[in-house]
């Protein structure tokens, strides 16, 4: 387990206090990383991450963290619970979305989020695009000004109530590659400290270094009976995206994605009498309706995505892909090179039964800056279920042998789509 938080001054003697009730923490023999990324007139920031190891399966620890000499530097004490074993054959919960923001689009979601605890979740999954502190110069009140740490901190801070109890997974969308408002933009200090995915790289610490895995571009975890592998849809294929709004900096070439993702799936899926299920996030869609022709074949970035990533889904028997980046709710059926594979679904789409192609979700809805996306012209083959009119979050419900998604209005709490799958072999 990851603790992080982030403080305005240096702290040179950063710790991590765990134990098993709030009267027996003990300090934590390990060292604490600390970073600052940006720094302008008064303005700093230190984010600091510490990991603390041997803790046993899904169990209740508490915590707090800061200065070791001085008490009156030392956070309030929190509570976190620990991962489930792969031989956990129980049911758990788990709140996915991507696209959240800061601002009125996002307060259905996150306002939602912020009434969980360990007891309602075991962890929240955010597919890429986190806080839009890049868009900040799309607000009026922001247009001149630099608004990009102080939207990032008050984004982070407005989840800090589950943030602090629950683990916070995310991976890389286009939003974290920079700063590119029109402050940024005429400043070459700003686009130094703030290109290349570097505040998202310093504000978060996923198990990167346990799944061999590169910064938070990508990696990977196991969650009971769930392997997650988060992998990078901007960076390090053939033909990603620069995401580059700027003329002069220049975003990825963080490694050898391609050769990390099938050395991934190749040991989850060889590990699937203990770890049967295993989900794939990444932020741009391969399948969506808009990103596709009549025939349902990827198009423009979408077959990129699709020529990097499909064949090595497919051979490893992936279930799950979840992605974003599109502003609304889409859910396909099983697809393998551009097609629907019926077998085991039913005819109203609601239960897939040893589905022999990975089921593609797109849960993009959380609440973006830059609104809902129009809903497309047109329909696909392959699509199950579509809601192009809310904002709102999946939710995952899983154990070793069926895996039920549901997609939930932020507003009125309403289910508009839902289906379970089902694994016997």
């Amino acid at each position: 387990m990851t603790v992080s938080w982030a403080t305005y001054e240096p702290v040179n003697d950063s710790s991590l206090w765990v134990g098993t009730s709030e009267s027996s923490l003990t300090l934590v023999d390990t060292a604490v990383g600390s970073v600052n990324y940006y720094h302008e007139d008064s303005y700093d920031m230190y984010h600091h991450h510490a990991k603390v190891s041997g803790l046993s399966p899904h169990t209740k620890y508490y915590y707090k963290v800061g200065s070791k000499a001085q008490s009156t530097f030392q956070s309030d004490v929190h509570s976190f619970v620990t991962a489930r074993s792969a031989s956990d054959t129980s049911t758990f919960n788990v709140l996915i979305y991507g696209d959240a923001g800061d601002g009125d689009n996002s307060a259905g979601t996150l306002n939602f989020a912020n009434t969980l605890t360990s007891d309602d979740i075991d962890f929240i999954y955010h597919i890429g695009d986190i806080s839009y502190a890049d868009d900040d110069y799309l607000v009026a009140s922001q247009m001149s000004g630099f608004f990009y740490e102080e939207v990032y901190n008050k984004w982070m801070n407005s989840l800090a109530p589950v943030m602090s109890v629950v683990p916070y997974m995310v991976l890389v969308g286009n939003h974290e590659a920079e700063c590119h408002s029109p402050a940024c933009q005429v400043s070459k200090a700003k686009k130094d400290m703030l290109g290349n995915y570097t505040a998202y790289n310093a504000r978060f610490k996923m198990p990167y270094e346990e799944s061999d895995g590169t910064l938070n571009m990508w990696h990977s975890f196991d969650h009971g009976p769930l392997h997650f592998t988060s992998l990078s849809s901007e960076t390090d294929y053939p033909n990603a995206p620069t995401n580059a709004f700027t003329l002069t900096n220049k975003n990825g070439g963080f490694g050898d994605q391609l050769s990390w993702i099938e050395a991934d799936l190749k040991k989850a899926h060889a590990n699937r009498a203990k770890v049967s299920w295993i989900i794939v996030g990444m932020h741009r869609p391969l399948y969506d309706v808009a990103g596709c022709d009549d025939n349902g074949v990827p198009t423009d970035q979408n077959a990129n995505v699709q020529s990097a990533f499909e064949a090595l889904f497919i051979k490893y028997k992936v279930d799950v892909v979840l992605t974003g980046h599109q502003h609304y709710y889409e859910c396909q059926l099983p697809i393998a090179n551009n097609k629907a594979v019926m077998d085991g679904v039913s005819d109203d789409h609601k239960t897939y039964d040893n589905p022999q192609a990975p089921v593609y979700i797109l849960t993009g809805a959380a609440g973006s800056v830059e609104n809902l996306k129009a809903a497309p012209a047109g329909t696909a083959p392959w699509n199950a279920a579509v809601d192009y009119k809310h904002f709102g979050y999946s939710t995952l419900e899983a154990n070793r042998t069926m895996v039920s998604w549901k997609f939930v209005s932020a507003s009125d709490k309403s289910v508009t789509d839902d289906f379970r799958m089902y694994k016997t072999s």
